[in-house]
């Protein structure tokens, strides 16, 4: 039997004359893949952010209280002890208006100060809500702290921040599959950073289911809706953005906010003007502004 016979076979002649060029395979192939990641993020991010406000409240709680030191830290004792005289009446009115605002059975909020100038406050995972210290000095009334609080709460209650969260959370864990180092790196930092995730802002629906919670909560413990006309002032305004882009605002304007809120206010028999009540004096007695070094 005679032994087969191996030999190289010659290319086609019209190799080079063929439309299905390797390169061109190649490119269709990269694209189809990063079409299929960016599908892939997309679902992954949109059901992330479906499923997290749904999830027990208590898993948040949980997070919190491995990311968050709620201690105040303070360089003498008497600081110290300012310090946590000043939270335990932030947390007092927070408690008032959560009480009239039907929050979920075993859901509560934990208020602290933050010693920034920032004129800011926000809401993060497990009930907690930071208020800095630039936003205060500028708050001279319950009424107005009173309607920032319950704003903040309501983002808490309507699980806004757990949806921002697992969609951020979400997109990361798929890319700490697809790209092992950049990925895991991403993943880790949005959880060690989870307080910085309420500063990415909401949905402009959700701003206003917040508005009018705290309209609700300010018309049930005041009688009126003062407070927000007071913080809506104090706080930094975005109303200087090009003309017919105000879509492009995560917060409703100002103008606009205040005037359905009024609106509301009204139709219930109320108003957005009445008795004010001074900033108890542990509020007002910050920590002097730290001199900027040149």
């Amino acid at each position: 039997m005679t032994a087969p016979r191996l030999e190289n076979r010659l290319p086609p002649e019209d190799l080079l004359e063929r439309d299905d060029h390797p390169l061109r395979e190649l490119a269709w192939l990269l694209a189809a893949s990063l079409a299929a990641l960016a599908l892939l993020v997309l679902v992954t991010g949109l059901s992330a952010r479906w499923l997290a406000p749904r999830l027990p409240f208590e898993y948040e709680v949980a997070l919190a209280e491995r990311v968050f030191n709620d201690e105040p830290t303070a360089a003498t004792s008497a600081v110290a002890a300012a310090a946590r005289e000043r939270r335990a009446a932030l947390q007092a009115l927070a408690d008032r208006v959560a009480a009239v605002m039907a929050l979920p059975p075993g859901m509560r909020v934990v208020v602290s100060d933050d010693p920034s100038e920032l004129v800011n406050a926000y809401a993060t995972v497990g009930g907690r809500i930071h208020v800095f210290h630039g936003l205060l000095r500028k708050l001279d009334s319950e009424q107005a702290l009173a309607a920032l609080l319950a704003h903040e709460i309501a983002h808490v209650k309507h699980r806004h921040v757990a949806a921002n969260m697992g969609h951020g959370l979400a997109v990361a864990l798929v890319l700490s599959v697809v790209l092992p180092e950049s990925g895991a790196q991403t993943a880790q930092s949005l959880l060690s950073g989870a307080a910085q995730l309420a500063l990415l802002g909401y949905s402009r629906d959700a701003e206003r289911q917040a508005d009018a919670e705290a309209l609700a909560a300010s018309l049930a413990l005041y009688g009126h809706g003062g407070g927000l006309v007071t913080l809506f002032t104090a706080l930094p305004q975005a109303d200087d953005a090009p003309a017919g882009t105000a879509w492009l605002r995560s917060h409703p304007d100002t103008v606009e906010r205040l005037a359905a809120l009024r609106a509301v206010a009204v139709a219930k028999g109320a108003g957005m003007e009445g008795a004010v009540t001074p900033l108890a004096r542990v509020l007002r007695a910050l920590p002097a502004v730290a001199a900027r070094k040149s």
